[in-house]
């Protein structure tokens, strides 16, 4: 028995299909079911249950599943140990952005780890709230950037900045010579929503789009990519909802777009970075809390390092 052979197990637990237990480890499946026959074997007893749609754990493989997990615990941490020992901007960094953020940071962050770990290899990955939670959980992410209110799970979070939501609409609607707008006045025939969440409370507060109106309109629009919603919103009577980067990067580059904000409570988001508990690169996410509460981007609000009285903590 080996820690590779409990990894397997693990991830059949996880996945309850051999295939995609296999693929998750990046071996074949016929390897994959064949160590774990061998474990088995060695054990005396079935750790699953094959049934014919799905893989379940059996009493001996529940059991076995609790400690499995407990020991690749363990070992992680002792690599995460040595790695806090060695000099962890060596190791390449895996950070998670959400579709609304990544777009308008690339080049802040990437003129920001030039300035403070110029030998650092850096990869962005754009994924949902949930799914980057998971791949930092997993370690397959070091680290993400995600809303508090999307904040889920034993994951340490760290705030770095509030940053205020806006109505986008084009530069021509009637909604422009208004200074500011309360969600329930923003007009659902014309709103558009994507199907998740950009962490604002106040998207709770917003109207759902009146779809018996938007089916009168001789072209409609369904997307799940936030900049395509924007582009249509520039040319169109429709509106949809955009965080402070977003509208900043959509002037520079001179959309069609005016930006009015948002009357009330509830229009800030709390954007942070959430890691494991005992992560070895705290010393980088601190670093770059630090960079940002010095040199934040155009449109947000610092907060790393300080408290809700504006004291600094560190």
């Amino acid at each position: 028995m080996n820690l590779r052979d409990l990894e397997y197990v693990l991830a059949v637990a996880k996945h309850g299909q051999f295939s995609q237990a296999a693929a998750h480890c990046n071996v074949s499946q016929p390897a994959l079911s064949n160590q774990i026959k061998k474990l088995e074997q060695q054990l005396g007893g079935e750790l699953f249950l094959r049934l014919p749609s799905e893989v379940k754990p059996s009493e001996l493989g529940e059991r076995v599943i609790q400690i499995a997990g407990r020991m690749i615990n363990d070992a992680q941490r002792i690599k995460d140990t040595a790695t806090e020992f060695r000099n962890p901007e060596a190791m390449p960094l895996k950070i998670g952005m959400t579709p609304t953020l990544a777009p308008y940071l690339t080049k802040y962050f990437s003129d920001m780890f030039a300035t403070l770990f110029p030998g650092m290899r850096v990869t962005m990955v754009e994924e949902l709230p949930d799914r980057m939670t998971a791949m930092v959980a997993d370690r397959d992410l070091d680290t993400a950037l995600i809303a508090r209110t999307n904040h889920k799970g034993n994951l340490d979070f760290s705030s770095i900045w509030y940053e205020p939501l806006y109505l986008a609409i084009s530069k021509t609607h009637d909604i422009c010579r208004m200074d500011e707008i309360r969600a329930e006045d923003v007009p659902p025939q014309h709103l558009i929503r994507l199907p998740y969440s950009f962490g604002y409370a106040l998207e709770d507060e917003l109207p759902e789009p009146d779809y018996t109106e938007r089916r009168k309109k001789s072209y409609d629009l369904s997307a799940l990519r936030f900049e395509t919603v924007c582009r249509h919103v520039s040319y169109s009577d429709d509106c949809t909802i955009v965080s402070a980067l977003a509208a900043e990067q959509f002037k520079q580059d001179g959309w069609n777009l005016n930006f009015v904000p948002f009357a009330g409570p509830g229009n800030l988001r709390d954007l942070g970075v959430i890691s494991r508990p005992g992560c070895p690169r705290k010393s980088i996410l601190t670093k770059i809390g630090t960079y940002i509460l010095q040199s934040p981007p155009k449109g947000v609000v610092p907060t790393f390092g300080i408290d809700s009285m504006g004291r600094c903590n560190s």
